[in-house]
């Protein structure tokens, strides 16, 4: 469908931690593994942000080394969302040898869009995209990114504060990191998401194939999206390819 474009980030083999695909294979580059930090405790930085986030059509989701934080990145603005003071109140440059624990980055330079009409709860919305990008001629096998635009019904969503003592391990009550929660209705944002269907575990939690993080510009927020409920008429948007 239309015009092959290359959709993706240089990186330095040697700096990276983590897995990445081959140029070929994917348009996404991640560092870390979700899993290990879980099953190993590790809350280290793998990166510096200022060496794996491009400056220009960069789209990231990811986490602070120790926890402290969420990363975000929409086409190229910043949004490290500090979780000492709560939610919100982002900041959009990145503190010199700022580390991620986590992040997933891509880099596209054109996008394809197609409105969701409709109402969905997550596991359908979920469906949907990836019929669409099945449309688009994307192979869901292989990770890909993509922007969800609009009013949501429901966004179940939280920023990580540092770790959590009282985790005692993957599957227990506490969660490896604190977090500051929020459910927002009728919210207007711009979701950052990836896809990963064989690469689980990765830069997705155990199990799962889905990584997304909102934006809602007002109040600097870039958290993660932990639950969302799309409202009708929901802008999805697919690197062209």
């Amino acid at each position: 469908m239309g015009k092959a474009i290359y959709i993706g980030v240089t990186a330095i083999l040697s700096l990276m931690s983590g897995f990445i695909a081959s140029a070929e294979q994917s348009e996404v580059v991640s560092y870390g593994a979700y899993k290990e930090m879980i099953q190993q405790r590790k809350s280290e930085g793998v990166i510096e942000l200022q060496t794996a986030i491009p400056v220009t059509d960069s789209y990231a989701v990811g986490a602070i080394e120790h926890g402290r934080g969420e990363i975000t990145v929409l086409d190229g603005r910043i949004y490290l969302d500090y979780g000492i003071d709560g939610m919100g109140q982002s900041a959009h440059t990145i503190p010199q040898s700022e580390q991620a624990v986590l992040l997933a980055v891509s880099q596209v330079e054109q996008w394809q869009s197609v409105t969701i009409e409709g109402a969905m709860n997550q596991e359908d919305l979920y469906m949907e995209i990836l019929g669409l990008a099945m449309d688009a001629d994307f192979d869901v096998d292989k990770p890909f990114p993509f922007l969800l635009e609009g009013n949501f019904d429901q966004l179940q969503i939280h920023v990580i504060n540092e770790r959590n003592p009282a985790f005692t391990g993957h599957g227990g009550r506490e969660k490896f990191y604190h977090q500051h929660r929020e459910l927002r209705t009728n919210q207007r944002a711009t979701v950052v998401g990836f896809y990963s269907a064989l690469q689980q575990g990765i830069y997705t939690h155990p199990g799962e194939s889905w990584h997304l993080h909102a934006v809602i510009e007002g109040e600097k927020i870039g958290a993660h999206v932990d639950r969302i409920v799309s409202g009708s008429n929901i802008r999805l948007k697919l690197p062209v390819r």
